[in-house]
């Protein structure tokens, strides 16, 4: 329970920690590496709801805040602060205005970690997410933050002594100060008549009026740290909560005098968060206390505990929370949001049954230490458990770049060596200990891990703030601050490498040497998607695991909105799976680049390296930006017929060359390239959408390099309209006879014309209509093959869908190019890109491609005629290829390196036959009989892995624009 409690002490460190030396006060302007899940990756310290119950917002210490939608728990924005290193742009505090119209957030400023002066609160502007306004200085971090019922007043309370601040709207005038506090400002809220109660660490309770003069002052009934105050709805009540106290005081909302007390005495730890219920019926409170372990599982329920006049009831369901409640709020429909430390959130309805929970998506990285956390000798392989501990175990290889569940421990792996010093207190205790000598450099912080190396003559010690590496007599030799505790740290067998377990859900690799980072790993453990980066920003991933990371980019002053662009907008420069690969070897990530381009412009016909190689400055190729110039989250409309504004930017510098926009995630407008001047300012934009809720999104390029798309969604509110069965076109490709020989496959030709069969049935079924065109063996044409594909760009409209299959082989080239392997095609490095289909080829035309495309490729089967093709072909790499800034949604037979498989006793290759198999089963088609993508992902995955004896798993890639739509009925 350490984490639980530790961490407003541990604040209270940070705080007294010598200030950063003056610099130039702009933000950092090195672009960082920070990874995104679409949740939270860090604890979550605030929660705020608006007052119609539509949208919450959310601040983390992952250093975003965000905005969801309390229907389906969707997120819709995400506000970013400036950033610096270590602790700097933490968010403890954030409030979204009752009007729904601003979102302020606060905390640890990268604006103080980087000039020692300073810290600012955040306000941004909830439909475009745009930094609207800094207000500030304040002398300490901001700990909590409200605004007033008519959202006119914005209070914020202080870390340390640095008090109370208020401002009133419009924000532009220097607040109002109460710097009378002698300890952190704990709870602040405002009741219905304007007056402002705050509750300070010093054990005192403020009450301003609503002109912010001092009402009363008096110190708390309970002697604690008051943690938490909140107004009745109507006012007539004012309850206070408290740090550790297992109660809640009512008091006066007049006079702070006491009233009653409301006793939790049965909890064992405080419920430092309290919230009304809407109606004033209820008082709900939560915090550090917890109930009960979940079922079969060693984690903890923490609860909420609802008081009403009549009785007292506890809302601890399974899913969690597992972690601090750390806020609250009610919902005018009745219950309840909280967020935890996890990072979790989720609703509670009036009776405690979940609505909806967003649990954590990270790795759960706690209780890593020793014997939970291997890894192979020389450190290219760890074995870790994705739950707490060893739970759900899971391999990471980088030299072979997989991702897989691994029930067993693989031979030779080795753990932690932790008892061969006399290193005392180094797991959830404070200022751990060398023969019993305190660990100076240590001192304060709260260790989590300890490694000692092989000869006994260093140890690393894993702490919440730091990584420290000691000679066995306590001298530091290094220190590094990660970003988050350290679970687990393991020096591998040669004592070179340090393996780490990060809070942030990530794994980590440093030189031993000197704690330089050579390489970090994410995985988004719901779906298991991963990636894998080097400093610089080279990267592998799984499909559809190349936005988990990205760049964010401070903007030139403090008043500007950071930019995030994810890596998969770089995949041309930067995806390098084989610098990736040989980062661990060589030690040295330079020494790694230089390899890798040595090792490509060998195998390339001219002995040249690739033409653009990463190694440049990253603002130089930073994509354009899309951004809607409306003034609302969503568009509603009664009519097919809208107009919405738009701009651009360009922040590379470079002209943007064209914009696409789209609906639901397939073009609407004709592509042809068009000179843009982004600094025209606002651009209007004519469109018809359907008579049904849809998604718009602007898309700009600069040349083929996709930007950041604006995405707006549209709400029908016009008549409802009987939906039409859609039209079908496929095109499917099968080669097994090739003029080269030794490229002979058995099965690929037989699995179009089986799945042809299959498709045409559909006609009258699900679809309206149905044109198959089949391209089998000597047909299958590099000519035969482009004309087709051009074609269903013609044929196809937006509400319908197409289909393109093609089995065969396929190639990736040492400069990470696919190219998919008509009849025709000669083998020669001189003549492969002349007579093969560039990826990139069926890319584009896919792309124009107005219905629902959904590729399946099945191009990895092993062949004599292709030499080294089991261990080139990259199907991950293909797939993220050929679905990124496409719109297509695509099946890949297999993962990564993996071969496809076909066999006689199936008849098709297994891929195939999987799919034919689902396609023919009932079972599969759900209660409401139709077949979705991503149940045809799930039973795509299932049945090739039994087939294959798990030595072939498929995958799926969507982006997340494409909204889930079916492919066929019974």
């Amino acid at each position: 329970m350490v984490k639980a409690f530790s961490y407003f002490l541990l604040l209270l460190l940070v705080l007294a920690a010598p200030l950063p030396a003056l610099s130039e006060d702009v933000p950092p302007q090195q672009p960082v590496l920070r990874h995104e899940a679409s949740m939270h990756t860090a604890a979550i310290q605030a929660v705020s709801v608006s007052t119609d119950g539509r949208f919450a917002v959310t601040g983390s210490d992952d250093k975003t805040a965000r905005l969801w939608s309390l229907a389906d728990g969707g997120l819709i924005k995400v506000f970013r602060l400036p950033v610096s290193a270590n602790w700097g742009g933490r968010i403890f505090a954030t409030t979204l205005s009752p009007d729904g119209q601003m979102v302020a957030v606060g905390g640890w400023d990268a604006h103080f970690a980087l000039t020692g002066q300073g810290h600012y609160v955040y306000v941004f502007d909830v439909a475009s997410a745009k930094l609207i306004r800094r207000l500030g200085p304040l002398p300490t971090a901001i700990s909590r933050l409200a605004f007033s019922r008519d959202s006119t007043k914005l209070a914020a309370g202080l870390w340390g002594t640095g008090g109370l601040a208020v401002w009133q709207a419009p924000f532009t005038a220097p607040p109002f100060r109460d710097e009378f506090y002698t300890n952190l400002t704990g709870g602040l809220d405002f009741g219905p008549d304007g007056a402002l109660a705050v509750a300070s660490w010093d054990g005192d309770l403020r009450l301003y009026d609503s002109n912010l003069k001092l009402l009363a002052r008096k110190a708390a009934p309970t002697k604690d740290w008051p943690a938490s105050v909140a107004f009745s709805p109507d006012g007539s009540f004012l309850a206070v909560s408290y740090l550790y106290a297992k109660a809640v005081d009512y008091v006066s909302p007049k006079t702070l005098d006491f009233s009653v007390k409301a006793s939790a005495a049965s909890a064992n730890f405080g419920i430092a968060n309290i919230a009304w219920s809407r109606d004033g019926a209820t008082l709900y409170a939560a915090g550090r206390y917890y109930s009960k372990q979940s079922a079969g599982a060693a984690t903890r329920i923490f609860s909420v505990i609802a008081w009403t006049t009549t009785a007292t009831a506890l809302f601890d369901p399974p899913e969690g929370p597992h972690d601090t409640i750390v806020g609250m709020a009610s919902l005018p429909q009745g219950g309840l949001i909280f967020g935890s430390l996890e990072p979790r959130w989720g609703i509670y309805d009036p009776t405690g049954k979940p609505l909806i929970i967003k649990a954590p998506v990270t790795a759960e990285m706690r209780e890593k230490q020793g014997g939970n956390f291997w890894a192979s000798p020389d450190g290219s392989a760890v074995w870790f458990g994705i739950g707490p501990g060893l739970g759900q175990p899971h391999l990471f290889d980088v030299t072979r770049l997989s991702f897989t569940s691994q029930p067993d421990r693989p031979q030779g792996f080795v753990s932690a060596i932790i008892n061969t010093l006399p290193i005392e207190n180094w797991y959830e205790f404070f200022s751990p200990l060398l023969n019993k000598t305190m660990l100076k450099p240590l001192e304060g912080q709260i260790s989590r891990s300890l490694s000692v190396a092989p000869d006994n003559q260093s140890f690393v010690i894993g702490t919440d703030t730091t990584i420290s590496r000691f000679t066995a007599t306590g001298q530091l030799l290094w220190q590094i601050w990660p970003e988050g505790p350290t679970y687990g740290v393991n020096l591998t067998a040669q004592g070179n490498i340090i393996v780490a377990a990060v809070g942030d859900g990530t794994i980590r690799w440093y030189r031993a040497s000197d704690g330089a980072e050579l390489l970090a790993f994410f995985t988004h453990a719901p779906d298991r998607k991963w990636i894998a980066w080097t400093p610089k920003g080279y990267f592998a991933a799984s499909p559809g695991g190349e936005d988990l990371n990205g760049w964010l980019v401070n903007g030139p002053d403090w008043d500007s909105t950071p930019d995030f662009f994810p890596l998969s907008r770089f995949r041309d420069q930067y995806y390098r799976p084989d610098i990736v690969q040989l980062v661990l070897k060589t030690m040295d990530e330079p020494q790694a680049i230089t390899e890798a381009n040595r090792i490509v412009a060998a195998a390339t016909r001219d002995g040249k390296p690739p033409e653009v190689t990463g190694t440049g400055d990253i603002k130089d190729i930073l994509p354009a930006v899309a951004e809607f110039a409306e003034d609302t989250i969503e568009l509603e409309t009664g009519s097919t017929d809208i107009t919405v504004r738009y701009r651009l930017r360009s922040p590379s510098g470079r002209p943007i060359t064209r914009v696409e926009v789209q609906i639901d995630g397939r073009p609407v407008t004709a592509r042809a390239a068009v000179a843009i001047d982004a600094a025209t300012g606002t651009e209007t934009l004519s469109l018809s959408v359907p008579p049904r809720d849809s998604e718009i999104a602007i898309v700009p390029y600069v040349g083929d390099q996709p930007g950041l798309r604006a995405v707006l969604p549209v709400r029908w509110k016009g008549q409802a309209v009987l939906a039409k069965k859609p039209r079908l076109f496929a095109l499917l490709v099968g080669i097994s006879a090739y003029e080269n020989t030794r490229l002979t496959l058995n099965y690929a030709a037989k699995d179009a014309e089986d799945l042809a069969a299959v498709l045409t049935a559909q006609q009258g079924t699900f679809y309206d209509s149905v044109d198959v065109k089949v391209l089998l063996d000597s047909d299958a044409t590099e000519d035969a093959i482009e004309v087709e594909l051009a074609r269903l760009r013609k044929k196809a409209a937006p509400e319908d869908n197409v289909i393109v299959f093609m089995a065969g082989h396929g190639f990736t080239d040492a400069a990470q190019d696919f190219y998919f392997l008509p009849t025709t095609v000669d083998m020669a490095p001189d003549m492969l890109s002349a007579t093969a289909i560039d990826g990139d080829i069926i890319r584009k035309n896919l792309s124009r491609i107005p219905g629902k495309v959904i590729l399946f490729m099945d191009a990895c089967h092993a062949g004599a005629g292709i030499e080294g093709n089991t261990s080139m072909v990259d199907m991950s790499g293909v797939a993220s290829g050929l679905s990124d800034g496409a719109g297509v949604v695509m099946f890949a037979s297999s993962a990564g390196r993996e071969v496809s498989y076909e066999s006689a006793e199936w008849g098709n290759g297994a891929f195939t036959s999987a799919l034919l198999q689902i396609l023919a089963d009932p079972k599969a088609y759900g209660d409401d009989g139709k077949l979705s993508i991503s149940e045809l992902d799930e039973e795509l995955t299932t049945r090739v892995e039994r087939l294959t004896g798990g030595k072939q798993t498929p995958v799926m890639t969507k982006p997340g624009a494409i909204k889930r739509f079916f492919l066929a009925a019974l």
